[in-house]
């Protein structure tokens, strides 16, 4: 099995690096269709994309947080096109730490696929929940203590990602001020509005450390007394409504765009982007929808 994954991730690296190797050659030209493809096929990253996300997701540390798998996959692949081969990528809310063991190994094997180094961090006060501060952080689901973690243990589970503890309001700052490579995908599951809000402290940072569009997934916003008056729908409200020209929104129609079991799965309405519009690089040109900025539509066949 071992061999097998292996396998697979050095033949989605080795036609990546076609394809990066390609960015660079056609970046500054007209972006012209591969041979054997329609045009209507060159109208789209997302094909070739789902082909990289299916075969990452052979390793199982990938498939145990595909949603983690996905946002990385677009995050450094945005950072290529943008010419960043450096980033930053974060997940809020560590507890036993099973995610953020995910989220270092997704960004080791993504790193290699895209040739851009990305560093994990894990964000958590240590000690579990604190005490919820009123009805906004949801106190009928929430209570202190609730997801404590063994420090000890999961630094030994850990190989290069970082983990940061405590108070989020006083870790976001410091972590600012550490000025850290852009940061390109974030998982917010701090549960609470309040340590949300704080979290968010982030999104106001220095373009430069942002890019100009980062996905993210929000763990608790999905099923009964979730609301937009409370928790994070209430914080992600309020962030937009005092900030002119950065904005949270959904990635709509999302599962129109996954390929197959995913498009059915609740995480695919979990995703949003955060828009950093006062980024000098918001308007640059991303692929998205070009071929030769994008990259090939299939790599499927050998």
């Amino acid at each position: 099995m071992k061999n097998t994954v292996k396998r697979t991730i050095a033949r989605v690296i080795r036609r990546t690096r076609d394809y990066v190797a390609s960015l660079d050659r056609e970046l500054d030209g007209k972006p012209q269709p591969p041979s054997g493809t329609s045009g209507d096929q060159w109208t789209s990253v997302h094909p070739w994309l789902n082909s990289i996300f299916a075969e990452l997701l052979q390793d199982r540390f990938a498939a145990q947080r595909a949603w983690y798998t996905w946002g990385v996959l677009q995050g450094a692949r945005l950072a290529k096109v943008l010419g960043i081969d450096h980033v930053s990528v974060i997940e809020f809310g560590v507890a036993g730490g099973n995610g953020l063991v995910s989220l270092e190994r997704i960004a080791e094997k993504v790193g290699g696929v895209f040739g851009v180094t990305i560093d994990a961090y894990g964000f958590d006060s240590g000690g579990g929940l604190p005490k919820p501060q009123d009805y906004r952080d949801c106190p009928n689901l929430f209570s202190p203590g609730h997801y404590p973690m063994d420090e000890e243990k999961l630094r030994k589970r850990l190989r290069s990602a970082r983990l940061v503890l405590g108070l989020v309001e006083d870790t976001v700052s410091e972590f600012i001020a550490s000025r850290p490579a852009p940061v390109a995908f974030i998982s917010f599951d701090l549960d609470y509005y309040s340590s949300t809000m704080q979290a968010f402290k982030l999104l106001e940072a220095a373009p430069a450390l942002l890019l100009p569009r980062i996905y993210c997934y929000f763990d608790d916003i999905m099923g009964f007394s979730y609301s937009e008056y409370n928790g994070e729908r209430l914080a992600i409200t309020e962030f937009n409504v005092s900030h002119g020209s950065r904005k949270i929104s959904p990635i709509y129609g999302l599962k129109y765009f996954l390929p197959a079991p995913h498009d059915q799965l609740d995480w695919s309405e979990m995703f949003y982007m955060v828009h950093i519009f006062d980024h000098e690089l918001y308007g640059r040109e991303d692929g998205s929808a070009k071929g030769a900025v994008g990259g090939p539509t299939d790599l499927r066949d050998e």
